[in-house]
C-alpha cells in the first residue's frame, strides 16, 4: 500500500485520487457525526429520564455536570493540558500549521461536545463536527502522500462533511469551507468537496429522516421589505454583540488550566441564568422548532411569565433578555471547560430576534408581518455576522428550513447583517482570536499575497536532465549544451533523486582516464529541499529563509521532477508584488 500511494501517478490521475479520497474521508465524518448525534441523544435521555434527581429545577444542575465530565475526560482520561476548540483552530492550522491537525482531534471532540451539549450546555455541536472531519481529513491526507493544497482541501472536505451530515444541507456545508477554512481555493476544488458533502448528506438520510429545523414557507409580501431592511441592520448589531461577548467573557474567565472549582463555578452560572430563563437551556432547536410550530406562546405560558404585567409586554421582555443572555451562557459553557459551538446559539438568537421584531411590530398594529418568515430570515442574518459568511447563512437556512421561495429577503437580511458586523467589528467569531494574537495584522498582508501565487509563476524548465546511470562522459556533453550550472538528476520514470553542480563536476574534469568510470550517482547530491508544483510563494520564502546559500529549489509535481526556482526569480516576483500591494494600499 504504501509503494502504491507513493507512486499512484502510474495507476490513478491526481484529481480521480481526490476524488476518491474525499469520498472516504466523507464516509468516516459522516459515520462521526451520526455518531454524535446518537450519543447526545443517549446523554439527553439519561439526564432527563434519570431517577435518581426528584428536584423540581434539576435542569439547571445539569450543565455544570456536562461541564464537568468533559473536563475530566480531557484532563484525566486523555491527559491533555488543555483541548483546542472552536474552528479558529482550523483556520490557524490551514494558514499556519500545514494543515496537520493531531489524531486525537478525531474523537475527543465527539466526547466532550456530547457531554456539553447533552446535559443542556447552552452551545450547539456544529464547530466540534466541523473539528472532528478536519482532523480525519488532515490525519487521511497525511497518509496518502499528498502536497499542502491538496491536504488542505482534504481537511475542509472533513469539515463539510460533518456539517452536511448534521444539518443535512450539502451546498450550504461547501459554501460554509470556501468562505470559512478556505481562503484560496481553485473551481477544481468545488469536486471534491461537493462530492464529499453530497455523499455526508446521503449517509445520514439513511439514519435520520427529515431536517433538523421543521419549516414550510408560504412567500413573503413586498409590503414588508422595509422591515426585513431593519431586522438586517438589527441582525448586524446583535452578531457584533455577540461576537464580543462571547470574546470577552472566554478571554477573561477561560479555564486554561483546568481547574475543577473554575468548571463547577461557571458551570453554576449557566444553571442559574437557565432558571431564570429556561430557554437557555441546550441548543436552542427545540425552542427553534416550537416557534416555527406556531407554540411559543403555550410554552411560555406553561412556565408562567404573566403573573404581574400584561403578557405581551412580558413576551417581548423575556424574548429580548434571552437572546442578550445566550451569547453570556455560550461563552461560559465554552469557557469553563465544556465544548461547542456558535452555529447554534446564532440560530437561535436570530430566531428570537426575528420573533421579537415582527411581534412588536404587530402589536403596536403599525403592519401585519408573517412573523415566521421574520424568524427564518432573522437566523440566516445572525448567522452571517456572526461568522462573517453571507452566503453560508443565506444556503443553509433555505436548505434546513426548504425556504427557497424566501430567497431575496433572506439575500437582503444576511447581506445588510453582515456589512453592519463588519463595520463594528472587522472579525468574525473564529479569526477575532487569531486578530489578538497578532496572526492576522498587517504584516501578514505580505504572506497572504504570496500565499494566493503558486510556484508555477516562476518556475524556471530550461535545465539539461541527467540520469543517475549515466557516466561523467555523458554529464559533460549535457554540461556543453547548457547554459546552466545545474543538473537536476532524475530517473527513468522522472522521479528526481539528486542535482548535480558545476562544482561537482569541476574535480574531475583534468581525469579523462576517469570519465566512463565514474557514475553520475556517484557525484550527484541529496536533494535539500524540495516544493511541489502547487505549493504556495510562502513556502518557497520559508525555505530561502531557512537556508541563506540556498539559491535554487527544485520542483516536482506528482513525484516526477518539474523544474528549478532560482532566488533571483523569486526575489524579482516578490519585489513586483511588494510593489502593487503599496500601490494598492496607497490609492
Amino acid at each position: 500500500m504504501y509503494k502504491f500511494f507513493k507512486n499512484r501517478s502510474k495507476y490513478i490521475s491526481n484529481q480521480n485520487f481526490l476524488i476518491l479520497a474525499s469520498l472516504l474521508i466523507a464516509v468516516v465524518s459522516s459515520a462521526a457525526a451520526i455518531f454524535l448525534k446518537w450519543l447526545i441523544h443517549t446523554v439527553e435521555g439519561f439526564s432527563q429520564n434519570t431517577q435518581f434527581i426528584e428536584l423540581q429545577y434539576k435542569n439547571i444542575f445539569f450543565p455544570a455536570i456536562g461541564i464537568l465530565l468533559s473536563l475530566i475526560f480531557v484532563r484525566y482520561i486523555m491527559r491533555l493540558p488543555i483541548l483546542e476548540k472552536g474552528l479558529a483552530s482550523i483556520i490557524y492550522k490551514v494558514n499556519y500549521k500545514h494543515g496537520d491537525i493531531e489524531g486525537h482531534h478525531t474523537y475527543a471532540h465527539l466526547i466532550t461536545s456530547a457531554l456539553t451539549v447533552g446535559f443542556g450546555g447552552s452551545v450547539g455541536v456544529e464547530a466540534p463536527i466541523a473539528l472532528t472531519g478536519s482532523a480525519l481529513g488532515s490525519n487521511v491526507a497525511k497518509r496518502l502522500f499528498v502536497s499542502q493544497q491538496e491536504k488542505n482541501l482534504l481537511l475542509a472536505c472533513g469539515a463539510a462533511a460533518g456539517i452536511s451530515a448534521i444539518f443535512n444541507c450539502p451546498v450550504a456545508a461547501v459554501i460554509f469551507s470556501f468562505e470559512v477554512i478556505l481562503s484560496r481555493a481553485t473551481v477544481s476544488a468545488f469536486i471534491p468537496l461537493m462530492i464529499a458533502s453530497a455523499t455526508a448528506a446521503l449517509i445520514n438520510g439513511l439514519f435520520y429522516q427529515g431536517q433538523l429545523i421543521q419549516f414550510q414557507s408560504h412567500g413573503w409580501n413586498l409590503s414588508a421589505i422595509p422591515w426585513y431592511i431593519v431586522l438586517g441592520v438589527l441582525a448586524g448589531l446583535l452578531s457584533a454583540y455577540t461576537i464580543q461577548m462571547i470574546y470577552h467573557l472566554e478571554h477573561r474567565f477561560g479555564n486554561t488550566k483546568l481547574k475543577i472549582n473554575k468548571a463547577l463555578t461557571q458551570g453554576g452560572i449557566v444553571g442559574v441564568l437557565i432558571l431564570f430563563f429556561p430557554m437557555l437551556y441546550g441548543e436552542g432547536y427545540s425552542i427553534i422548532n416550537t416557534i416555527l410550530a406556531g407554540d411559543i406562546d403555550k410554552y411560555l405560558q406553561n412556565i408562567k411569565i404573566g403573573q404581574t404585567i400584561s403578557y405581551d409586554a412580558l413576551f417581548l421582555l423575556m424574548i429580548l433578555l434571552t437572546l442578550l443572555l445566550k451569547p453570556v451562557a455560550a461563552a461560559f459553557t465554552v469557557s469553563s471547560g465544556g465544548n461547542g459551538g456558535v452555529f447554534a446559539p446564532s440560530l437561535f438568537n436570530g430566531a428570537l430576534l426575528g420573533l421579537l421584531l415582527s411581534r412588536a411590530i404587530n402589536l403596536s398594529g403599525i403592519s401585519h408581518l408573517n412573523e415566521l418568515n421574520f424568524v427564518i430570515c432573522g437566523m440566516a442574518g445572525v448567522l452571517s455576522g456572526v461568522l462573517s459568511a453571507p452566503l453560508t447563512g443565506i444556503f443553509m437556512i433555505a436548505e434546513v428550513s426548504g425556504g427557497y421561495s424566501m430567497f431575496i429577503p433572506l439575500m437582503l437580511v444576511s447581506a445588510l447583517s453582515f456589512f453592519v458586523t463588519r463595520f463594528i467589528e472587522p472579525n468574525s467569531i473564529y479569526t477575532k482570536r487569531l486578530a489578538a494574537q497578532g496572526l492576522l495584522n498587517n504584516h501578514n498582508k505580505e504572506n497572504e499575497l504570496l500565499k494566493s501565487f503558486s510556484v508555477r509563476c516562476i518556475l524556471e524548465t530550461d535545465f539539461q536532465v541527467i540520469q543517475p546511470e549515466q557516466s561523467l562522459r555523458e554529464a559533460l556533453v549535457k554540461l556543453s549544451q547548457s547554459r546552466r550550472n545545474l543538473f537536476p538528476v532524475v530517473t527513468r520514470s522522472q522521479k528526481l533523486v539528486g542535482i548535480l553542480t558545476l562544482d561537482d563536476l569541476k574535480q574531475h574534469l583534468f581525469k579523462p582516464e576517469a570519465y566512463d568510470r565514474i557514475k553520475v550517482k556517484d557525484l550527484m547530491q541529496a536533494l535539500p529541499e524540495e516544493v511541489e508544483l502547487d505549493q504556495s510563494l510562502i513556502d518557497v520564502k520559508a525555505i530561502f529563509e531557512a537556508h541563506p546559500d540556498m539559491w535554487n529549489i527544485p520542483v516536482t509535481h506528482e513525484n516526477k521532477y518539474a523544474g528549478f526556482i532560482s532566488k533571483s526569480s523569486f526575489l524579482n516576483k516578490y519585489k513586483d508584488l511588494m510593489q502593487d500591494l503599496l500601490e494598492h494600499e496607497s490609492r
